[in-house]
């Protein structure tokens, strides 16, 4: 957008720097950059040097903001005031609506997450660690990766090549997320007692698409949170399958386990924490 010229006399520049600057709600060392810059440029009285604006570059100093704002640098907004032809004008702001469509997609999925999260935690800390209990559960969906070699797939050790190939293709592709994460036991194996992790996950609450995510089959689902401290993974794995025994519950998923957070207390011992849910009729 180019700047404004003055007539002869300069009356269109009436505005000094410290008015033009609380119009626009900037300071003074930004209208200097934007002047050292050649991006906004006022009218510098020839007697004294000073500066002096027109009303009608609050327009163009908005511009400038918002293209800023739209992360375009300095030098793109120097060429777009200066070197750029109308067709090259569109083609910029379009680069630039479409960069920041990403980032709302990115900022849109960073915030399911935490939702999701912040339920979890809730949800499972109003509730004793090791102790399963009956709950509605939002809508969430899953994404899944299959873990290639079963036998032996007991600890997240033992799936860190699924979990990286997992983590690849939730960062490949905008829809998927990365958080919170976990993997799941097939239901006969859960059942069996034969605890071997079957797929790497990701749970969301962005809708399905079914094609890359799928919904929760179910509303309705037992969950359990699990303390390393408190008791072994397999007694809170058995105390849900015997919750589900006693209340005549059937399930209709694997069971999921997710992790969300492992802390440190001031010793530095390690703590982990696992959320289990599996989904019933």
């Amino acid at each position: 957008m180019p700047s404004h010229k003055a007539d002869a006399s300069g009356s269109e520049y009436s505005l000094s720097v410290g008015q033009f600057a609380k119009l626009c709600r900037t300071s003074r060392d930004t209208l200097r950059f934007y002047y050292e810059q050649e991006i906004l440029m006022p009218r510098v009285d020839p007697d004294n040097g000073y500066h002096y604006y027109s009303a009608s570059q609050i327009s163009s100093f908005f511009f400038i903001t918002t293209m800023r704002q739209a992360g375009c640098s300095v030098k793109e907004v120097y060429n777009l005031i200066h070197n750029l032809s109308q067709t090259d004008i569109v083609d910029l702001l379009n680069t630039k609506i479409h960069d920041m469509q990403r980032e709302m997609i990115n900022l849109n999925k960073k915030i399911n997450s935490l939702h999701l999260g912040s339920w979890m935690i809730e949800q499972y800390g109003n509730h004793r660690f090791g102790v399963p209990f009956l709950s509605t559960i939002p809508p969430i969906s899953v994404t899944t990766t299959p873990v290639h070699r079963q036998d032996g797939s007991f600890h997240a050790a033992d799936i860190a090549q699924d979990i990286s190939s997992h983590m690849a293709k939730a960062y490949e592709d905008d829809s998927l997320m990365t958080f919170p994460s976990g993997a799941t036991i097939a239901y006969e194996d859960f059942a069996n007692g034969h605890y071997i992790y079957n797929n790497v996950i990701t749970l969301s609450l962005m809708p399905a698409d079914n094609r890359n995510s799928f919904p929760l089959p179910s509303r309705r689902a037992v969950l359990c949170g699990h303390s390393h401290h408190e008791q072994d993974i397999d007694k809170s794995y058995r105390k849900v399958l015997n919750y589900l025994k006693r209340n005549k519950l059937k399930a209709c998923s694997d069971l999921y386990s997710v992790s969300l957070i492992n802390l440190y207390d001031n010793e530095t011992n390690h703590r982990y924490y696992k959320y289990l849910l599996i989904c019933v009729e």
